[in-house]
């Protein structure tokens, strides 16, 4: 069972979803990314904007998709393709998304590369230091450690909050606190830990994973709230009530990486985040994770993206390399579930992005941003799996 849904998994990245990417996912006109697809998947769909997180996200794919490539026995020409794709994306990114050092990445720009929104948000800048990191790793660029300390100068500087337990979300800064752009963060400075070497994003990661387990989290539960007052101290009203559980699987898979690069003991967090969100957040019938609950497990959004699926896939991966955990029953259900029923629909190599609360696909467009979560997901399933050839249960 294994080996047959990884080679499926393996299948739908490098035969059907990178070479599909490769071939419609860029701007012809403008360069970048597109934002997003028509449901097609023959053309982008109608988008006035660019989204910096996305222009990130994408190089990040295609790098982590280079580095697999190169490892894998006749497929040096695809690897090329997908690193040069991250190579044409960064010359776009650094062109026309960053503002400079005292300004940072901005929001969005037109498709003619004229400035939208200038606003400084800590989760574009999150994701252009996850983005840079992959790229170094998938190419040696020079330009990618420069950049990355540049930004995090940026965000030191401007959104570093008055009571130092973390960052505003943007600015100017305003209300609630998201912990969304500080687990992004520490996504983030965990890539630039993790090569050594690098002691200001080692102390960064920590101080995320510190606020999460300290500030964010309610134990002994596990309930990880959206949003927040000034202090760390959940909203008053429906607002401070919101949970995703797909949040709570990718803050488990976070701090499991942070676990085995600092030795820092994160296993009752992670086993409280993975239970609660399992327990509430996920049809055992279906298998399809909700979008958003309520602080007592209620269900406020029984519909499903494809994220939060993907999430779940890697907090399980967590909860595995941490406490030892039988991944696999959610491993199987949540891939067989994106394979069959947001995969195999659309066009070869994409996805229908949302299911409604009937089940029913509710997309209106292929949004590019998905990608991240579907490669990184499958990426890390193939990871602990029984490598191609041998003996599967």
């Amino acid at each position: 069972m294994r080996t047959g849904l990884a080679d499926e998994v393996r299948a739908w990245m490098f035969d059907a979803a990178i070479p599909a990417w490769l071939s419609r996912g860029s701007d012809r006109v403008h360069g970048g990314p597109e934002e997003s697809l028509a449901l097609d998947g023959k053309g982008p769909a109608n988008s006035a904007f660019r989204r910096t997180r996305v222009c990130a996200r994408q190089i990040y794919v295609m790098s982590h998709a280079a580095l697999m490539l190169q490892d894998m026995p006749g497929r040096q020409a695809q690897a090329d393709a997908a690193r040069h794709c991250a190579l044409a994306y960064f010359e776009h990114f650094a062109a026309h998304m960053w503002m400079g050092p005292d300004q940072g990445w901005l929001r969005t720009i037109a498709p003619d590369h004229s400035r939208l929104d200038g606003t400084l948000d800590l989760y574009d800048q999150a994701f252009a230091l996850f983005a840079l990191g992959w790229l170094f790793l998938a190419t040696q660029d020079a330009r990618a450690p420069v950049l990355a300390h540049a930004t995090l100068d940026v965000v030191e500087a401007r959104l570093r909050h008055a009571n130092g337990l973390g960052f505003h979300h943007e600015w100017p800064p305003s209300l609630p606190r998201q912990q969304n752009p500080h687990m992004h963060l520490c996504e983030a400075a965990l890539v630039w830990a993790q090569m050594g070497s690098q002691p200001r994003f080692s102390a960064l990661a920590d101080e995320m994973a510190n606020l999460c387990t300290q500030h964010l989290v309610r134990m002994p539960d596990g309930i990880l709230p959206e949003f927040f007052d000034a202090d760390w101290a959940p909203m008053a009203g429906e607002a401070g009530q919101r949970v995703e559980p797909g949040h709570l699987f990718e803050w488990a898979w976070i701090l499991a990486q942070h676990q085995k690069l600092t030795g820092q003991n994160h296993g009752p967090v992670i086993r409280a985040l993975v239970h609660w969100a399992e327990q509430y957040g996920v049809d055992p019938l279906t298998q399809i994770t909700f979008n958003a609950l309520q602080g007592n497990g209620g269900v406020i959004d029984r519909g499903s993206r494809v994220w939060p699926n993907t999430e779940r896939m890697k907090g399980w991966i967590g909860a595995h390399e941490i406490l030892g955990l039988d991944p696999w029953p959610a491993l199987a259900g949540s891939a067989r579930l994106l394979l069959d029923r947001f995969l195999a629909p659309a066009p070869r190599g994409m996805w229908i992005d949302a299911l409604d609360a009937q089940g029913a696909p509710s997309a209106s467009q292929i949004p590019t941003s998905t990608f991240y979560h579907l490669f990184l997901a499958f990426a890390e399933m193939l990871r602990i799996s029984p490598s191609p050839g041998t003996a599967g249960d």
